[in-house]
């Protein structure tokens, strides 16, 4: 069910719970103790100009092999003003007892979101790798570094957390989405966030995520019978996740 209120919308119904709404005023309404997993990918506070390129190639023949570190303007740090201890905070208090919380995150930055993660008090901090299959290569010769590679932290809330696997080593190898499902700079592969999901949570269970951006995780809560609930702040790219939703709905 389609809701039009004032300055956000929402959709809503027995299966998910999902809102364009700032991440704080949507977990005011989420009881304690009441989500099963958390997956989440924030805003890195990363988004910059540089002038990094894939190859060798000089002149107007350069920007095609540019690398883009602007991310766009949600992801710069003068227009979230995400309070992200605060934030830890809330995920602990709406986790249930055995909860895990994944958070997709800067690489350079892990040792701060892995401090505040444990100052909320979540323990058993794990990495997670995401390997991109076919990444885009930065040239060597500027930057030793690659963008094959993407890093979350795995915390759990107490208990015995759930986990569907005999066996993982946290690594997971899977393409970047380039279909036409794709509208968001940092979208992640939906197949991933299947995996994760599949692996730390069972049926019927309440997965959130409160950056929602194109609803990757949402989706494939639908995909695995567990209810999503969640919010994303921006209207266009709500907009643009609920018409991927309603694909399967």
């Amino acid at each position: 069910m389609n809701k039009e209120k004032k300055n956000y919308i929402t959709l809503q119904n027995d299966d998910l719970n999902i809102e364009c709404l700032d991440c704080f005023e949507y977990l005011k309404k989420i009881p304690d103790n009441f989500i099963d997993l958390i997956l989440t990918d924030p805003p890195y506070q990363i988004s910059k100009k540089t002038n990094f390129t894939t190859g060798s190639l000089k002149g107007n023949y350069t920007d095609r092999f540019r690398v883009v570190m602007d991310f766009g303007h949600w992801d710069k740090k003068e227009t979230n003003g995400i309070n992200f201890i605060s934030l830890c905070d809330e995920f602990y208090r709406v986790c249930k007892k055995g909860g895990s919380v994944i958070i997709f995150w800067d690489l350079w930055k892990l040792q701060d979101l892995a401090n505040m993660l444990m100052l909320s008090g979540f323990k058993q901090l794990r990495f997670i790798e995401w390997i991109k299959t076919n990444p885009v290569p930065i040239n060597s010769q500027i930057n030793y570094l690659t963008n094959a590679r993407e890093i979350a932290i795995l915390a759990v809330k107490d208990g015995k957390p759930t986990f569907n696997s005999e066996y993982d080593k946290g690594i997971y190898e899977y393409p970047i989405e380039h279909n036409k499902s794709r509208f968001h700079p940092t979208q992640k592969s939906l197949k991933l966030f299947e995996d994760l999901i599949k692996k730390h949570s069972n049926k019927g269970d309440k997965v959130l995520d409160v950056f929602l951006g194109s609803g990757t995780t949402a989706l494939a809560s639908l995909n695995l019978e567990r209810i999503p609930l969640g919010c994303e702040l921006d209207k266009i790219y709500f907009k643009k996740m609920i018409d991927r939703l309603k694909g399967i709905k």
